[in-house]
Protein backbone atom coordinates (compact mmCIF):
# COMPACT_ATOMS: atom_id res chain seq x y z
CA UNK A 1 0.00 0.00 0.00
CA UNK A 2 1.18 3.52 -0.79
CA UNK A 3 1.41 6.31 1.77
CA UNK A 4 1.18 10.05 1.19
CA UNK A 5 3.95 12.40 2.41
CA UNK A 6 1.59 13.34 5.28
CA UNK A 7 0.94 9.81 6.56
CA UNK A 8 2.89 10.29 9.81
CA UNK A 9 1.01 13.55 10.46
CA UNK A 10 -2.28 11.68 10.22
CA UNK A 11 -1.04 9.07 12.69
CA UNK A 12 0.04 11.78 15.13
CA UNK A 13 -3.44 13.31 14.93
CA UNK A 14 -5.05 9.97 15.75
CA UNK A 15 -6.66 9.41 12.36
CA UNK A 16 -8.40 6.14 11.57
CA UNK A 17 -6.49 4.80 8.57
CA UNK A 18 -8.13 2.66 5.88
CA UNK A 19 -7.07 1.29 2.48
CA UNK A 20 -8.37 3.34 -0.46
CA UNK A 21 -7.41 2.94 -4.14
CA UNK A 22 -4.10 1.34 -3.13
CA UNK A 23 -3.31 3.99 -0.50
CA UNK A 24 -3.40 4.12 3.29
CA UNK A 25 -5.64 7.14 3.87
CA UNK A 26 -7.34 8.81 6.86
CA UNK A 27 -11.05 7.97 7.06
CA UNK A 28 -11.64 10.40 9.94
CA UNK A 29 -9.96 12.03 12.93
CA UNK A 30 -12.72 13.10 15.34
CA UNK A 31 -15.69 11.66 13.47
CA UNK A 32 -17.29 12.03 10.04
CA UNK A 33 -20.23 14.10 11.28
CA UNK A 34 -18.06 16.58 13.19
CA UNK A 35 -15.66 16.98 10.26
CA UNK A 36 -18.53 17.40 7.80
CA UNK A 37 -20.12 20.15 9.88
CA UNK A 38 -16.79 21.91 10.40
CA UNK A 39 -16.28 22.10 6.62
CA UNK A 40 -19.78 23.46 6.03
CA UNK A 41 -19.60 26.04 8.84
CA UNK A 42 -15.87 26.87 9.19
CA UNK A 43 -13.08 25.00 7.43
CA UNK A 44 -11.74 21.53 6.77
CA UNK A 45 -8.21 20.44 5.82
CA UNK A 46 -7.85 17.41 3.54
CA UNK A 47 -4.82 15.43 2.41
CA UNK A 48 -5.57 14.50 -1.21
CA UNK A 49 -2.02 13.61 -2.20
CA UNK A 50 -3.27 10.24 -3.47
CA UNK A 51 -4.69 12.00 -6.54
CA UNK A 52 -2.80 11.89 -9.83
CA UNK A 53 -0.88 14.98 -11.04
CA UNK A 54 0.25 15.00 -14.66
CA UNK A 55 2.01 17.77 -16.60
CA UNK A 56 1.35 18.22 -20.31
CA UNK A 57 3.76 20.65 -22.00
CA UNK A 58 4.85 21.77 -25.43
CA UNK A 59 3.42 23.56 -28.49
CA UNK A 60 0.95 20.69 -29.13
CA UNK A 61 -0.18 20.35 -25.50
CA UNK A 62 -3.58 21.93 -26.13
CA UNK A 63 -4.11 19.83 -29.26
CA UNK A 64 -3.42 16.62 -27.34
CA UNK A 65 -5.74 17.57 -24.49
CA UNK A 66 -8.47 18.58 -26.94
CA UNK A 67 -8.18 15.11 -28.40
CA UNK A 68 -8.47 13.22 -25.10
CA UNK A 69 -10.85 15.54 -23.21
CA UNK A 70 -14.53 16.26 -23.84
CA UNK A 71 -14.30 19.96 -22.98
CA UNK A 72 -12.74 22.70 -25.19
CA UNK A 73 -9.15 22.94 -23.98
CA UNK A 74 -7.99 25.34 -26.71
CA UNK A 75 -10.48 27.91 -25.43
CA UNK A 76 -9.16 27.66 -21.86
CA UNK A 77 -7.60 30.96 -20.78
CA UNK A 78 -4.22 31.12 -19.07
CA UNK A 79 -4.85 30.87 -15.34
CA UNK A 80 -8.13 29.01 -15.76
CA UNK A 81 -9.18 25.42 -15.11
CA UNK A 82 -12.07 23.23 -16.17
CA UNK A 83 -13.79 19.93 -15.50
CA UNK A 84 -13.60 17.36 -18.30
CA UNK A 85 -14.02 13.69 -19.07
CA UNK A 86 -11.48 11.40 -20.69
CA UNK A 87 -13.23 8.66 -22.64
CA UNK A 88 -12.32 5.59 -24.67
CA UNK A 89 -13.21 5.07 -28.31
CA UNK A 90 -16.62 3.65 -27.35
CA UNK A 91 -17.45 6.72 -25.24
CA UNK A 92 -16.90 4.93 -21.91
CA UNK A 93 -15.53 7.21 -19.20
CA UNK A 94 -11.89 6.49 -18.35
CA UNK A 95 -11.87 9.21 -15.69
CA UNK A 96 -13.18 12.65 -14.83
CA UNK A 97 -10.32 15.12 -14.63
CA UNK A 98 -9.51 18.75 -13.91
CA UNK A 99 -7.39 20.56 -16.52
CA UNK A 100 -5.34 23.63 -15.53
CA UNK A 101 -3.63 26.05 -17.92
CA UNK A 102 -0.60 27.88 -16.50
CA UNK A 103 0.79 29.43 -19.68
CA UNK A 104 0.66 29.09 -23.46
CA UNK A 105 2.35 25.70 -23.55
CA UNK A 106 1.98 24.34 -20.03
CA UNK A 107 -1.03 22.42 -18.74
CA UNK A 108 -1.67 20.36 -15.65
CA UNK A 109 -4.13 17.48 -15.21
CA UNK A 110 -5.49 16.21 -11.90
CA UNK A 111 -6.82 12.64 -12.11
CA UNK A 112 -8.52 10.36 -9.61
CA UNK A 113 -6.25 8.19 -7.46
CA UNK A 114 -7.62 4.94 -8.86
CA UNK A 115 -7.04 6.13 -12.42
CA UNK A 116 -3.81 8.14 -12.20
CA UNK A 117 -1.55 5.56 -13.83
CA UNK A 118 -4.20 4.68 -16.43
CA UNK A 119 -4.69 8.30 -17.48
CA UNK A 120 -0.95 8.93 -17.61
CA UNK A 121 -0.51 5.90 -19.90
CA UNK A 122 -3.54 6.85 -21.99
CA UNK A 123 -2.34 10.38 -22.62
CA UNK A 124 1.18 9.10 -23.27
CA UNK A 125 -0.11 6.76 -25.98
CA UNK A 126 -2.16 9.52 -27.59
CA UNK A 127 0.86 11.86 -27.47
CA UNK A 128 2.59 9.62 -30.03
CA UNK A 129 0.38 11.28 -32.67
CA UNK A 130 1.68 14.74 -31.75
CA UNK A 131 5.22 15.92 -32.41
CA UNK A 132 5.43 18.74 -29.85
CA UNK A 133 4.10 17.50 -26.53
CA UNK A 134 5.46 15.85 -23.37
CA UNK A 135 3.36 14.01 -20.79
CA UNK A 136 5.04 13.71 -17.37
CA UNK A 137 3.61 12.12 -14.23
CA UNK A 138 4.45 14.40 -11.28
CA UNK A 139 2.42 12.47 -8.69
CA UNK A 140 5.32 10.90 -6.77
CA UNK A 141 7.28 14.14 -6.46
CA UNK A 142 4.38 16.30 -5.29
CA UNK A 143 1.72 16.52 -2.61
CA UNK A 144 -1.79 17.92 -2.66
CA UNK A 145 -3.94 19.34 0.13
CA UNK A 146 -7.34 21.03 0.09
CA UNK A 147 -8.63 23.76 2.40
CA UNK A 148 -12.41 23.93 2.18
CA UNK A 149 -15.12 25.92 3.94
CA UNK A 150 -16.48 29.45 4.39
CA UNK A 151 -13.49 30.50 6.56
CA UNK A 152 -10.86 29.06 4.21
CA UNK A 153 -9.97 32.42 2.66
CA UNK A 154 -9.59 34.08 6.06
CA UNK A 155 -7.15 31.48 7.35
CA UNK A 156 -5.19 31.39 4.09
CA UNK A 157 -4.63 35.16 3.83
CA UNK A 158 -1.80 35.43 6.40
CA UNK A 159 0.04 32.54 4.74
CA UNK A 160 0.32 33.82 1.18
CA UNK A 161 0.98 37.01 -0.75
CA UNK A 162 -1.49 35.91 -3.43
CA UNK A 163 -4.55 38.15 -3.74
CA UNK A 164 -7.16 35.58 -2.79
CA UNK A 165 -9.97 38.12 -3.12
CA UNK A 166 -9.22 38.37 -6.85
CA UNK A 167 -8.73 34.66 -7.47
CA UNK A 168 -11.93 33.57 -9.19
CA UNK A 169 -13.66 30.20 -8.98
CA UNK A 170 -12.04 27.66 -11.34
CA UNK A 171 -8.88 29.73 -11.64
CA UNK A 172 -5.31 28.99 -10.59
CA UNK A 173 -1.95 30.65 -10.08
CA UNK A 174 1.61 29.99 -8.97
CA UNK A 175 2.55 31.44 -5.61
CA UNK A 176 3.91 30.56 -2.16
CA UNK A 177 1.98 29.43 0.91
CA UNK A 178 3.85 29.34 4.21
CA UNK A 179 6.98 30.11 2.17
CA UNK A 180 6.62 27.00 -0.03
CA UNK A 181 6.33 27.48 -3.83
CA UNK A 182 3.23 25.82 -5.26
CA UNK A 183 0.30 25.89 -7.61
CA UNK A 184 -2.86 27.14 -5.97
CA UNK A 185 -6.38 26.85 -7.36
CA UNK A 186 -9.76 28.00 -6.14
CA UNK A 187 -11.55 24.69 -6.44
CA UNK A 188 -12.54 21.62 -4.47
CA UNK A 189 -14.89 18.69 -4.08
CA UNK A 190 -17.14 19.96 -1.29
CA UNK A 191 -19.19 22.77 -2.84
CA UNK A 192 -17.76 25.29 -0.38
CA UNK A 193 -15.38 28.18 -0.89
CA UNK A 194 -12.00 26.52 -0.96
CA UNK A 195 -8.54 26.03 -2.36
CA UNK A 196 -6.39 23.16 -3.58
CA UNK A 197 -2.64 23.35 -3.07
CA UNK A 198 -0.18 21.46 -5.30
CA UNK A 199 3.25 21.52 -3.72
CA UNK A 200 6.61 19.72 -3.49
CA UNK A 201 6.81 16.68 -1.24
CA UNK A 202 9.53 18.27 0.93
CA UNK A 203 7.22 21.20 1.77
CA UNK A 204 4.09 19.18 2.56
CA UNK A 205 4.59 18.83 6.32
CA UNK A 206 5.52 22.50 6.76
CA UNK A 207 2.42 23.70 4.90
CA UNK A 208 0.11 21.19 6.64
CA UNK A 209 1.28 22.33 10.08
CA UNK A 210 1.02 26.02 9.13
CA UNK A 211 -2.56 25.54 7.95
CA UNK A 212 -3.48 23.71 11.15
CA UNK A 213 -1.94 26.46 13.31
CA UNK A 214 -3.53 29.34 11.43
CA UNK A 215 -6.82 27.53 11.04
CA UNK A 216 -7.24 26.72 14.72
CA UNK A 217 -8.72 30.13 15.52
CA UNK A 218 -11.21 29.76 12.67
CA UNK A 219 -12.50 26.33 13.66
CA UNK A 220 -10.58 24.36 11.03
CA UNK A 221 -10.43 20.60 11.50
CA UNK A 222 -8.40 17.95 9.70
CA UNK A 223 -10.83 15.87 7.65
CA UNK A 224 -10.75 12.39 6.18
CA UNK A 225 -12.31 10.50 3.31
CA UNK A 226 -15.53 9.87 5.25
CA UNK A 227 -16.76 13.45 5.24
CA UNK A 228 -15.21 14.10 1.84
CA UNK A 229 -17.71 11.56 0.55
CA UNK A 230 -20.75 12.98 2.36
CA UNK A 231 -19.82 16.53 1.31
CA UNK A 232 -19.46 15.63 -2.38
CA UNK A 233 -22.66 13.58 -2.28
CA UNK A 234 -24.66 16.53 -0.95
CA UNK A 235 -23.46 18.49 -3.98
CA UNK A 236 -24.38 15.65 -6.34
CA UNK A 237 -20.79 15.32 -7.55
CA UNK A 238 -20.18 11.92 -9.14
CA UNK A 239 -17.51 9.55 -7.84
CA UNK A 240 -15.52 7.52 -10.34
CA UNK A 241 -15.96 3.79 -9.80
CA UNK A 242 -19.37 4.32 -8.22
CA UNK A 243 -21.34 6.71 -10.42
CA UNK A 244 -19.39 6.27 -13.65
CA UNK A 245 -16.80 4.00 -15.21
CA UNK A 246 -15.77 2.66 -18.60
CA UNK A 247 -19.21 1.06 -19.05
CA UNK A 248 -21.00 4.43 -18.80
CA UNK A 249 -20.92 7.37 -21.19
CA UNK A 250 -21.18 11.08 -20.30
CA UNK A 251 -24.75 11.09 -21.70
CA UNK A 252 -25.84 8.21 -19.47
CA UNK A 253 -24.04 9.80 -16.50
CA UNK A 254 -25.90 13.12 -17.02
CA UNK A 255 -22.62 14.93 -17.65
CA UNK A 256 -23.44 16.56 -20.99
CA UNK A 257 -22.44 19.94 -19.56
CA UNK A 258 -18.81 18.75 -19.73
CA UNK A 259 -19.04 17.76 -23.40
CA UNK A 260 -18.48 20.30 -26.18
CA UNK A 261 -20.03 18.80 -29.31
CA UNK A 262 -19.01 21.86 -31.36
CA UNK A 263 -15.26 21.38 -31.05
CA UNK A 264 -12.99 19.25 -33.25
CA UNK A 265 -13.19 15.49 -33.00
CA UNK A 266 -12.34 13.98 -29.63
CA UNK A 267 -12.12 10.36 -28.52
CA UNK A 268 -15.58 8.87 -28.01
CA UNK A 269 -17.41 11.73 -29.74
CA UNK A 270 -19.24 9.56 -32.31
CA UNK A 271 -20.94 7.50 -29.60
CA UNK A 272 -21.97 10.60 -27.66
CA UNK A 273 -23.39 12.29 -30.76
CA UNK A 274 -25.44 9.19 -31.54
CA UNK A 275 -26.72 8.90 -27.97
CA UNK A 276 -27.61 12.58 -27.83
CA UNK A 277 -29.66 12.15 -31.00
CA UNK A 278 -31.25 8.75 -30.32
CA UNK A 279 -31.39 8.81 -26.55
CA UNK A 280 -30.13 6.31 -23.99
CA UNK A 281 -31.83 3.52 -22.05
CA UNK A 282 -30.66 4.69 -18.62
CA UNK A 283 -29.69 7.91 -16.90
CA UNK A 284 -27.98 8.85 -13.65
CA UNK A 285 -30.37 10.73 -11.32
CA UNK A 286 -30.38 12.13 -7.82
CA UNK A 287 -33.01 11.09 -5.33
CA UNK A 288 -34.06 11.78 -1.76
CA UNK A 289 -35.84 9.38 0.57
CA UNK A 290 -39.32 10.31 1.75
CA UNK A 291 -38.97 8.22 4.91
CA UNK A 292 -36.13 7.37 7.28
CA UNK A 293 -33.41 5.21 5.83
CA UNK A 294 -29.89 5.20 4.46
CA UNK A 295 -29.46 4.21 0.80
CA UNK A 296 -26.17 2.54 -0.12
CA UNK A 297 -24.22 1.62 -3.22
CA UNK A 298 -25.75 -1.50 -4.80
CA UNK A 299 -29.28 -1.13 -3.43
CA UNK A 300 -32.02 -1.88 -5.95
CA UNK A 301 -34.25 0.89 -7.33
CA UNK A 302 -37.88 -0.09 -7.96
CA UNK A 303 -40.91 1.36 -9.74
CA UNK A 304 -44.36 -0.28 -9.73
CA UNK A 305 -42.78 -3.30 -8.09
CA UNK A 306 -40.23 -3.75 -10.90
CA UNK A 307 -36.47 -3.40 -10.72
CA UNK A 308 -35.61 -0.30 -12.76
CA UNK A 309 -32.10 0.58 -11.62
CA UNK A 310 -29.42 0.54 -8.95
CA UNK A 311 -28.06 2.97 -6.38
CA UNK A 312 -24.49 4.01 -7.16
CA UNK A 313 -23.91 6.43 -4.24
CA UNK A 314 -25.98 6.95 -1.13
CA UNK A 315 -25.78 8.07 2.48
CA UNK A 316 -27.45 10.09 5.21
CA UNK A 317 -27.00 13.81 4.52
CA UNK A 318 -25.79 15.57 7.69
CA UNK A 319 -26.81 18.97 6.29
CA UNK A 320 -30.29 17.95 5.16
CA UNK A 321 -30.94 15.24 7.78
CA UNK A 322 -32.34 12.79 5.24
CA UNK A 323 -31.21 9.94 3.05
CA UNK A 324 -29.98 10.99 -0.39
CA UNK A 325 -28.34 9.22 -3.26
CA UNK A 326 -27.67 8.81 -6.94
CA UNK A 327 -28.34 5.91 -9.23
CA UNK A 328 -29.07 4.76 -12.74
CA UNK A 329 -32.73 4.33 -13.68
CA UNK A 330 -34.56 3.58 -16.90
CA UNK A 331 -34.57 6.77 -18.97
CA UNK A 332 -38.35 7.43 -18.81
CA UNK A 333 -38.06 7.62 -15.00
CA UNK A 334 -35.26 10.20 -15.04
CA UNK A 335 -37.55 13.18 -14.49
CA UNK A 336 -37.64 15.53 -11.47
CA UNK A 337 -40.35 14.66 -8.91
CA UNK A 338 -40.67 11.15 -10.32
CA UNK A 339 -41.60 8.55 -7.71
CA UNK A 340 -39.31 5.57 -7.16
CA UNK A 341 -38.55 3.19 -4.31
CA UNK A 342 -35.27 2.00 -2.82
CA UNK A 343 -34.91 -1.54 -1.50
CA UNK A 344 -32.78 -1.11 1.63
CA UNK A 345 -31.99 -4.66 2.75
CA UNK A 346 -35.58 -5.79 2.20
CA UNK A 347 -37.21 -2.59 3.47
CA UNK A 348 -38.72 -0.78 0.47
CA UNK A 349 -38.57 2.99 1.08
CA UNK A 350 -40.34 5.60 -1.10
CA UNK A 351 -38.11 8.20 -2.76
CA UNK A 352 -38.38 11.09 -5.18
CA UNK A 353 -36.13 12.00 -8.12
CA UNK A 354 -34.68 15.47 -7.53
CA UNK A 355 -32.34 17.86 -9.29
CA UNK A 356 -28.80 18.20 -8.02
CA UNK A 357 -27.17 19.60 -5.97
CA UNK A 358 -29.13 18.31 -3.01
CA UNK A 359 -27.53 20.95 -0.77
CA UNK A 360 -27.74 24.41 -2.29
CA UNK A 361 -25.35 27.19 -1.40
CA UNK A 362 -25.04 30.05 -3.87
CA UNK A 363 -21.83 30.51 -5.85
CA UNK A 364 -20.01 27.43 -4.59
CA UNK A 365 -20.24 24.72 -7.23
CA UNK A 366 -16.97 23.86 -8.98
CA UNK A 367 -18.41 21.50 -11.59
Amino acid sequence: MKRTPLYEEHKKLGAKIIPFAGWEMPLSYTGVLEEHRATRSAAGLFDVSHMGRIEVTGPDAAALLDRVATSPVKKLAVGAMQYALACNEQGGILDDIMIYRFDERRYFVCANASNAEKINRWMGRQAADFSGVDVTDRSAESAQVAVQGPRSRDLMRPLTAADLDRLKLRHCLETKVAGVPMRLSRSGYTGELGYELYLPVDGAREVWEALLREGARYGLKPCGLGCRDTLRLEMGYPLYGNDMDETTTPIEASLEFAVDFAKDDFIGRATMVRQKKDGVSRRLVGFELLQRGVPRHGHTILSDGREVGVVTSGNHSPSLNRGIGMGYVQAPLAVPAGEIRIDIRGNVVPARVVERPFYKKRGTSVL
